[in-house]
């Protein structure tokens, strides 16, 4: 039997968007992507045993800034109504009043 395997494989999912302005960081660019980045232990392609996971923000040139889980999970919500707000999800009016809510 044949049993295929690697380990190191990443992938990277995106929250959301946030500026500069609301997150400062040494990233270059003014806007970056929150992510949850992984590496995975890989039996037959398929992930199946996540080695690693790092929190962070990725600009445009995939330059990485590594954050805390703290850190990650007081901005994942603000992440998430600015990507909704970018795909016209929601009106200006309700991105206002729910950024206030959240404090930003």
């Amino acid at each position: 039997m044949i049993f295929i395997f690697d380990w190191g494989h990443q992938t990277i999912r995106e929250i959301g968007p946030i500026s500069k302005t609301d997150f400062n960081t040494t990233l270059d660019s003014d806007m970056a992507w929150l992510v949850v980045r992984r590496k995975w232990f890989r039996a037959f392609f398929i992930p199946t045993i996540p080695t690693e996971t790092h929190y962070g923000l990725i600009d445009e040139n995939e330059n990485f800034f590594e954050i805390d889980k703290a850190t990650f999970d007081q901005y994942e919500s603000f992440a998430k109504l600015n990507a909704a707000i970018s795909k016209s999800d929601i009106s200006d009016e309700e991105y206002e009043r729910r950024r206030k809510e959240m404090g930003f």
